[in-house]
């Protein structure tokens, strides 16, 4: 795992003085709220969802009026949960992601200094984290569930936001869907399981 993020970080802050003479180019931070699931085929009807956190950086290389490609880095928090009978379950994964996402700026006529977008793409993760936490009568027990997945997972996001100029920089909020395509169960019972997250945003961009 190490060995996947540190070269990540180590481009990051070496692409900075870069990105600080290049116009076409913003990077900054994003922060923001997961509202997630566990679907697939296999998945239980009385999952319901779990909220976790959102928090990273972004960087957007704008190469057209149009379009912009936009790689972000992210610390993010997925999972799910169900209850009833007296017992509480919550499943709880954390990932390293990296979506690498195509936008495309809608047009405004006019001067408007607003900008809304739509975009789509890969997002590829790497877990760094899986437990499964049961309380049954208020007693809890938790078990790492690091074993039982695998330590790679992949989804297609797509949504959009609007961006607003403030300062010298660009505001941006948005909202995304993130569509599990490959299962992370590695329990050697070719259970089909994926994270599906629904995602609320906000970014600044330098």
């Amino acid at each position: 795992m190490k060995k996947v993020i540190l070269p990540i970080i180590i481009v990051l802050f070496t692409a900075v003085p870069f990105i600080q003479a290049q116009s076409n180019l913003r990077f900054g931070p994003t922060i923001g709220l997961n509202i997630a699931t566990i679907g697939g085929k296999d998945a239980s009807g009385s999952l319901t969802s779990k909220t976790g956190l959102y928090l990273g950086g972004f960087m957007t290389y704008q190469f057209s009026d149009m379009f912009a490609l936009q790689p972000e880095v992210a610390y993010t928090m997925k999972g799910a949960s169900s209850s009833g009978g007296g017992e509480t379950n919550t499943w709880s994964f954390n990932y390293i992601e990296v979506p690498v996402l195509l936008k495309l700026y809608i047009p405004i006529a006019g001067t408007s200094t607003i900008k809304p977008n739509i975009y789509a793409g890969p997002a590829f993760a790497f877990n760094v984290a899986a437990n499964f936490e049961q309380t049954v009568n208020g007693q809890s027990t938790t078990t790492d569930m690091s074993t039982a997945m695998k330590g790679f997972d992949m989804s297609i996001a797509f949504g959009g936001g609007v961006g607003f100029n403030v300062g010298s920089g660009l505001l941006d909020f948005s909202v995304r869907y993130s569509l599990g395509m490959t299962s992370w169960d590695n329990s050697g019972k070719n259970y089909t399981l994926t994270n599906n997250v629904f995602s609320i945003v906000a970014g600044y961009g330098f």
